[in-house]
Formats: C-alpha cells, structure tokens, sequence
C-alpha cells in the first residue's frame, strides 16, 4: 500500500510540476517522507530524504530564478526582476489557472518597469515578455527536476521490491493493485 502511495503521489508532483498553482517538487519529495515514515526509513533513508530535499528546493528556486533571468535578459532593470518574481508569486496565489503565473510575472515586470524604472511602454513590454518566457522556461526545469527525483527514488527503490525477473509484470500488479481500485477502466 505504502508503495502505491508513493507512485501516485510522485506521479501527480511530476504532472504538478507542469501545472501552475499545483505542487510539484515538494509534493514528490513529501511522498517519499511519508513513504520513508510507513518503512521504518529502512529503504529510503535520511541521507536520500537529504537529496530529494536539495532537489526540491532547487525546483522551486529555479522557478523564480529562471523568471528573474529571462526578464533580465530582455533588458528588465533590477525593479523589473523584483516585480517579475513578485508577480509570478502573486499569480501563483491569486489566479490559480495555467496561465496565472505567466500573467503575473509579466504584469509585474511591466508595472515595475513602468512606474519605478521610469521605462517606456516598449521596454517595459519587453522585460514582461522576458519575465513570460523566463517563466515558461521554469516550468520545464521542475519538471526535469522532478523526473530526476522521481527516478532516483526509483533507482534507490528498484533492489528492494525484489521482483524475479520472470514476474515482473504480476508483481508490479500486487504492489499497485490498491492503485487500480481507482481507475475507471
């Protein structure tokens, strides 16, 4: 049971990675604690729960990273970036659709741009899109942060479930069987 949890948790981090206003990284880390709990810490221990930790922390980080730098490089000032990651943080919250994130880190960019930077309507439009595609980038680098996270787990997990080669397809079925219930297929 406890191993079924784990899949469809760090299977819907992974699809939150991709989904604004949906826990991605920290939700997949938080389903192999909780895992590590149930087992006694014995498969996946505290040094594992360390690095799945790091990487979290990176995937999240570099959301507001990659936001800040693709304003950045489309000529956004120091008040820009700050607005683009404000923005993208207030999107997250406040406008919990695909797009909210995106439109936050470019209203941001634009307003701060516009009203602290002092900058026109053209650059200021510009260091929007910069922070939009700085945005856009950020969701992929969670994701393929979390896909790293959820193949270590695997990789530290994969010995344990100590499945002959010859039955592999039925074992996987055992351990997921409590999964399958919720399917509608």
């Amino acid at each position: 049971m406890a191993f079924a949890l784990l899949i469809f948790l760090a299977f819907i981090g992974l699809i939150g990675t991709l989904v604004p206003a949906f826990p991605g990284t920290g939700l997949i880390f938080i389903a192999a604690l909780v895992y590590a709990a149930i087992s006694g810490f014995a498969i996946l221990g505290i040094k594992a729960l360390v690095v799945l930790f790091l990487f979290a922390l990176i995937g999240i980080g570099g959301q507001y990273l990659l936001t800040s730098f693709g304003a950045r490089k489309m000529g956004a000032s120091r008040y820009g970036v700050m607005g683009a990651i404000i923005g993208f943080f207030l999107g997250l919250l406040f406008i919990p659709l695909p797009g909210g994130a995106l439109f936050g880190a470019f209203a941001g960019a634009f307003c701060f741009e516009m009203g602290f930077a002092l900058k026109n309507e053209r650059e200021s439009f510009k260091a929007g899109i910069g922070a939009v595609l700085g945005a856009l980038a950020s969701y992929f680098f969670e994701f393929f942060v979390g896909l790293a996270m959820v193949i270590y787990i695997f990789y530290l997990l994969w010995p344990q479930l100590q499945i002959p080669a010859d039955n592999t397809i039925e074992a996987f079925h055992h351990h997921l069987q409590p999964l399958l219930a919720f399917l509608p297929f």
